[in-house]
């Protein structure tokens, strides 16, 4: 807008609700304070007409009562602001859609256990494309996030703070729950070589976060695209979670030593207020990008090395950092739902305009784990799950900006790739899991059975798992450039998920560990 406007009588959509491209219940639209205006008029229409006004002494409108008077589609809202009978502030529009909900029916169970053969399958093949030199003999994706599964070309981009740990993940719990399986062992195999990559593939010493592991790499270096030659902080702490699992697995001393040092880094990084920058120079420490909500996932680490007496380091100052971590996202995104600063791939964005997830259900999970001491843990779970399912579960063939027509219900990423995803509709398998294991209510259930079906029917005839979403009308992928490391999340999630389900049925059976990781 032009400079010579008077900002202060602009009205501007903030919060939760002010960048949401649907909703499948009501939403609650608020926008920056206005001083000239002593109340507002929100008028509300469907395709054809205005169908609900209303007047507001504030500046925030709940549409619960317009809701039911609308159709499935796009809704139009216009707010408008007044002194008295006269119009003062420069008034806002803006347009999303209503979508459908659950529908209530569990569905027969697909076959979730052969999918996962298949799948890991499919993930643990060698290379079907030239084979750079620095590749080294490593597995296939560790220098590669994503490759065209028809073709089997690979893109020579890669997350592997991120990813590497999703294949150690998916690969030590797969030979756990199947040791037996001719896939195993090699499964195992190459769960170590991801371990070895993250070992050896390290920041300078003498830097700030010196011995961290690349955020990105490309082309066989360190740094690239978005990121540039910065780092991503909390990745590192996933990456310090699967070192102790590593070291459990193995008992080499070096895993425990990494994690160690990652959690140094930590305790080090933390801004005052508890919370971790998420873009930062690694020589320096200093950051580009301040704000990320994924507090969760450092917090997680110094929660396991506070597990460890003979962790090294300083027991107390990780407590203290663990303690300070907690009660920020507490009342940070917790309370305000400002969920975002997640991907490597995403450059800085504006407050409120680019929510996501992932956190989110590692919150839920870190909520209902036992470690988290919060009288109404419970409800702030359920209460998370339901920000999830209200703006990131397709639920059913919906008019939406969603491009494909996908197996439902499965899980979109964020507001700046809209796209569902096997990897996010795996975390939210497992954040029912953990919901219904909490309180035995089977909603959560009859929501967990049709997610893990939606993930099975996205699998093709090689056994990958779409990234981008099947599409039902053409009976294929509209996109098969897909990502093996998210596949990997499905896989680990629909392990958990196949296993919760034995359990359930054998009253001896114990019901998994209280935090599963992804």
């Amino acid at each position: 807008m032009s400079a010579w406007v008077d900002q202060s009588r602009v009205i501007r959509f903030e919060g939760p609700a002010a960048f949401s491209p649907r909703f499948v219940g009501p939403p609650v639209l608020r926008w920056a304070p206005v001083p000239a205006a002593t109340r507002f008029e929100v008028a509300v229409a469907d395709r054809e007409r205005v169908v609900w006004t209303g007047s507001f002494p504030t500046e925030a409108a709940d549409l619960a009562e317009a809701w039911p008077l609308l159709p499935l589609g796009p809704v139009d809202v216009l707010v408008r602001g007044f002194d008295g009978e006269r119009e003062v502030a420069v008034r806002k529009h803006r347009q999303f859609w209503k979508v459908p909900g659950f529908d209530g029916v569990r569905p027969a169970p697909a076959d979730w256990t052969g999918a996962v053969h298949r799948a890991v399958g499919y993930l643990l093949q060698p290379a079907r494309d030239e084979v750079d030199g620095y590749e080294d003999g490593y597995p296939r994706s560790a220098w590669s996030s994503f490759e065209d599964t028809v073709t089997g070309l690979r893109g020579r981009l890669a997350f592997p703070a991120q990813h590497h740990a999703s294949y150690i993940h998916a690969y030590l719990t797969y030979a756990d729950r199947f040791p037996d399986h001719p896939q195993a062992a090699e499964a195992e195999r190459q769960a170590l070589e991801y371990g070895r990559w993250l070992l050896e593939h390290r920041l300078p010493d003498d830097w700030r976060l010196g011995g961290l592991s690349p955020s990105t790499v490309l082309e066989g270096g360190f740094g690239g695209w978005v990121e540039g030659d910065h780092v991503t902080v909390f990745r590192a702490a996933r990456v310090g979670e699967v070192m102790l699992r590593l070291f459990a697995r193995t008992g080499d001393s070096r895993y425990l030593d990494r994690a160690a040092r990652i959690g140094d880094v930590m305790v080090d990084l933390q801004n005052p207020d508890g919370s971790w920058p998420f873009r930062v120079d690694p020589r320096t420490g200093e950051p580009s990008i301040g704000y990320t909500s994924a507090v969760v996932t450092p917090l997680w680490l110094l929660t396991l090395l506070g597990e460890l007496p003979d962790a090294p380091g300083t027991a107390q100052q990780r407590a203290a950092a663990a303690a300070k971590g907690e009660a920020w996202l507490l009342a940070g995104p917790v309370a305000d739902g400002r969920w975002e600063g997640m991907y490597e791939d995403i450059p800085e964005t504006p407050p409120w305009s680019n929510l996501q997830h992932w956190d989110t259900n590692e919150t839920i999970r870190y909520l209902l784990s036992g470690r988290c001491d919060v009288p109404d843990r419970v409800a702030l779970a359920a209460r998370l799950n339901a920000y999830i399912e209200d703006q990131f579960v397709v639920w059913a063939p919906e008019e939406s900006p969603v491009p494909p027509h996908c197996p439902t219900p499965t899980v979109l990423e964020q507001y700046r790739c809209y796209w569902p995803m096997e990897v996010h509709t795996g975390h939210w398998l497992v954040s029912l899991l953990t919901l219904h294991r909490s309180t035995g209510d089977d909603r959560y259930l009859d929501r967990a059975v049709a997610a893990a079906n939606a993930i099975v029917a996205g699998q093709d005839e090689q056994g990958s798992l779409s990234t981008w979403g099947l599409d039902t009308r053409f009976g294929t992928r509209l996109v098969t450039m897909d990502w093996p490391g998210c596949n990997a999340v499905a896989v680990t999630a629909l392990l958990h998920w196949s296993a919760y389900v034995d359990a359930l049925s054998d009253p001896a059976a114990e019901l998994g560990p209280a935090f599963e990781s992804l």
